[in-house]
């Protein structure tokens, strides 16, 4: 997946300087309630959410990055986190099914304690293939959002910043897998809502910038080089 998607990028002009910005969507209302919070939900961002969305960007015209493109799962929560952003930078969102959080089939309204406590019981290869009825698992997941990653890289023209904003989960996939960390990493993967993440061709490296919880800074400043 991530050798495909490499390939489609190195194949533009000037692909060293197009980078992807991944951004978890604001604080939602089903965030605030925390493990409680149902697995699937489709709540409204909280004002923290709406402030988390500003500040990001307030990070970016602070850098002078120029945002040529933003993308979102289609859900309210990332939706809205998106509109905020493009509102104030003068761009159209493009929203994009295939950055959708995961589908938990009839797992869809358990509370996620109780669904942390049977995923955790299960091996993580297991946990990995598991299909929840009528939903999809990891792996597929995985392959969704790389599939639409491709889409994205064939929309884009070289030298460009990129804003893609999504889920946890769908980061918590993606992520390790540009790090090439295994899948025992996912957990470190876990960025904040309203957190900022860049994948830059140029440095090749895998950027962390910006509302970022300083446990998880330390463990990412360690990643370099991942593109060799």
């Amino acid at each position: 997946m991530i050798d495909s998607l490499k390939k489609k990028i190195k194949n533009k002009t000037n692909a060293q300087n197009l980078s992807f910005w991944f951004v978890r969507h604001g604080e939602s209302e089903g965030n605030a309630l925390g493990d409680t919070c149902p697995v699937m939900h489709d709540t409204p961002l909280t004002e923290r959410g709406r402030q988390e969305a500003k500040e990001i960007i307030s990070y970016l015209r602070k850098e002078n990055i120029k945002v040529t493109h933003i993308y979102t799962a289609p859900k309210g929560r990332s939706y809205q986190t998106a509109e905020i952003i493009a509102s104030a930078l003068g761009l159209p969102v493009n929203i994009k099914n295939g950055l959708d959080e995961r589908n938990w089939g009839i797992w869809k309204n358990l509370r996620w304690e109780e669904a942390s406590a049977r995923l955790d019981e299960m091996p993580l290869k297991d946990r990995y293939a598991f299909i929840p009825e009528g939903g999809e698992s990891w792996q597929q997941m995985e392959q969704r959002l790389f599939a639409v990653l491709e889409e994205i890289a064939d929309e884009s023209i070289a030298g460009e910043n990129i804003l893609i904003i999504t889920h946890r989960g769908c980061l918590r996939a993606v992520m390790p897998k540009l790090a090439k960390e295994g899948l025992e990493k996912h957990k470190e993967f876990s960025v904040a809502t309203g957190a900022l993440s860049k994948f830059s061709f140029e440095k090749d490296k895998f950027d962390f910038v910006g509302f970022i919880p300083k446990a998880l800074a330390v463990v990412f400043a360690f990643f370099s080089n991942i593109l060799r």
